[in-house]
Formats: C-alpha cells, structure tokens, sequence
C-alpha cells in the first residue's frame, strides 16, 4: 500500500514538475523576461486619426506610405467598425493622413498590403481583405484578396482572388499583376487547434505563392508566418516567425515562384510585418512580448511593448540585427508594422489609435544600434 502511494505522489510531483517548466519555457520564448528598456536612434511623433495602423508600405518614388487601418476592438465586439487605406506624404511639411478613396463596393477591412508597380507603370495596391471575421485571430473563411490600381488618388478595383486556400492570411507580397506570395499564420483551423498550435509552438503555418491562376504551398516549418519580403533584386525572400522569433531566408526562383530554404535569422523578439528598403536592409515591427500583447488585444489599458529591429545583409553572408527602436509600449503599444524611407521610419501598431512618424536623430546613424 505505501509503494503504490509513493509512486502516487512521484507520479503528481513530476507531472507538476513539467507543468512547471512548460510554463516557464512558454513564458521564456514569449519574451516575457525580456528587459525593456527604451532605445531609439529617431525622434518619434503620434499622428492620430485612425484606429488600428496594422501595415505600412511606402511608394518610394513619391515619398508616400499607404497604411491599412481596422478599427478592430470595434470589429471583435461585433460592432460597425471603420477601416480602409490611409495615404500619409513623407514630403509635405505638416501632412495628415487622409483616407484613400475607393470603388470597391463589398466589405473591405484591410490587413496585410503590399504596393507592386506594373510593367506599364501602373501602380496596384494589393490587400488581404479579411471581410466579415470578427476576430482578427479567428478567421471566419471569407477572407479576399483585393486588387486595386492606384490612379489620381483613388483605389480602382481591378480584381478580387478567393479559394478554400485563404483560411488564415495575414501578410500578402505581390511579384507581377496578379502573382502573389501570402503568408497562412495558422496550419490549424479551429479555434482551439490555434491556441495549442501557438502555445506549444508547432511550426505548421507557412507560404502560398498564387501564379495568377491558382495556389501552391511555396514554404511550410514556419512557427506563425507573419511578415514577408522580398530584396530589391527580386532573388531574396524573408518571413518572418512571430511564435518562432526568427526570420526565414529563402532563395526565390522567379520563374515558377518556387522557394528554397537557405537559412534562418534569430532576433529574439515576436516579428509582425517586414520591409525591405531600396538598400535591401529589412525592416521589422515586433512585438517584445508576446503574452503581453494577447493582454493589450483584450484590454487598451495593457500595455504591450514595441520594437523595430533592422536586419541587414552583409557582404560576405549572413545578417546583423540590431534594434533601433525599443518601448515599454507608453509611446505606442502593439507595434506591428516598420518601414523606412531615407531617414525616415514609420511604426504601425494593431490597435492603437495612432501610428508614429520617426526621424533619425541629429548625429545618430544605423552603426550606432550595431555596436
């Protein structure tokens, strides 16, 4: 009788044991022991008016970034919600953002958005409409993809791309007039599957690459595929992981749009969306810690930390990354998105009912987050 009880009472203590430590290393990776502490080479401002900055692309031959904005706490309260693309000039001294005008007549509640110029010149917005789901981590299956082209100012849609395919989108990165990488964040469909996949950090969520006519799985191993990016040349794209704290590498073929592996970046923080700028420097907003951002996604008095890392490429292989912008979240919590333009940056946030326009400081360069 005290044998069975004593392999009882071993039995709870080690059960407990690993419980213990499932939680610890859940926390561990989440980011939750990180130390923040403030860091910034650019002198940062609010720009108010829209809720919800979630992903900025800038056209770099106008100087203007395109943000698309959901006013999501609305949304996942089942509420009316505003949403749409913002235009914001980087050029004209004083500039407010203004809401782009559309055609479009259905339901548009913009996520993930990608600018791609056309062999004609012509300029076409593409966007991961998430429709009528409201909860932006729960998709619903009635997400879009929305083709817009960029004329005098206004979104004229040209086409809309749907399939089984999309059931979980979040970042979208255009490479012809109707070819497209998107990144699927979630291998598991139901609510639950999403959650277990996320806390137990199984890499089943990966890349589309649609051909113009209809999807291959182009990249799979991915802990939350978020972000994605592509070098100036055309030859180089970057996911990054948000649960996987990482970004991957790949060799891209432009021919058939197949994607090789070639390695992977730790950063050590919780990557949301990617830019690259004209210097092939990756830009990422990133979320410091992750358990806080679930909290801030449920309550605007949390605060999530944010950061901006920068990743690049050196000449003789491989990537420095270093941070140029780091928060407890007061200035700007939740950030989701960077993009730089010059010595410029722009930081967007998921929630938040604002977005910070950021100028490197007088004296500072990018070397100074490097050393």
């Amino acid at each position: 009788m005290m044998k069975a009880k004593n392999r009882a009472m071993l039995f709870i203590l080690v059960v407990v044991l690993l419980i213990g430590l499932f939680a610890v290393k859940t926390l561990w990776n989440a980011g939750q022991f990180k130390s923040i502490r403030p860091v910034s080479l650019y002198k940062c401002a609010p720009v108010p008016g829209f809720p919800g900055p979630e992903d900025v692309v800038i056209d770099r031959e106008t100087g203007t970034a395109y943000i698309s904005y959901t006013d999501r706490r609305a949304a996942m309260e089942g509420g009316a919600h505003n949403a749409g693309i913002i235009s914001y000039s980087l050029t004209a001294p004083g500039a407010k953002p203004v809401k782009v005008r559309t055609d479009f007549k259905g339901v548009f509640t913009p996520h993930g958005i990608h600018l791609y110029t056309a062999s004609d010149g012509t300029k076409l917005l593409f966007a991961i409409n998430m429709g009528m789901d409201s909860h932006f981590f729960e998709s619903t299956g009635s997400s879009t993809v929305e083709i817009f082209a960029l004329a005098g100012g206004v979104l004229r849609h040209r086409a809309t791309i749907s399939g089984k395919e999309l059931s979980s989108p979040n970042d979208i990165l255009a490479v012809g007039p109707r070819q497209f990488y998107i990144s699927i964040d979630h291998g598991a469909s139901s609510v639950w599957g999403k959650k277990l996949e996320n806390y137990l950090q199984l890499p089943i969520s990966y890349v589309l690459y649609y051909d113009g006519r209809e999807f291959h799985k182009a990249a799979g191993g991915i802990v939350y595929a978020n972000g994605i990016a592509l070098s100036p040349d055309g030859s180089t794209l970057y996911v990054g992981a948000t649960v996987g704290r990482k970004v991957h590498v790949y060799t891209r073929d432009r021919g058939s749009g197949a994607l090789t592996e070639r390695e992977s970046v730790p950063v050590g923080t919780g990557v949301d969306n990617l830019d690259v700028d004209e210097r092939g420097v990756v830009w990422g907003g990133c979320h410091a810690k992750l358990l806080s951002f679930v909290a801030h996604s449920k309550d605007p008095a949390e605060l999530s930390p944010s950061e901006v890392v920068r990743i690049r490429p050196l000449e003789k292989g491989g990537y420095k990354v270093s941070t140029v912008y780091q928060n407890d979240g007061s200035e700007l919590s939740g950030s989701s998105a960077a993009a730089a333009w010059g010595n410029r940056m722009l930081v967007g946030a998921v929630y938040e009912g604002r977005f910070l326009d950021c100028s490197l400081q007088p004296g500072k360069t990018h070397d100074d987050a490097e050393r």
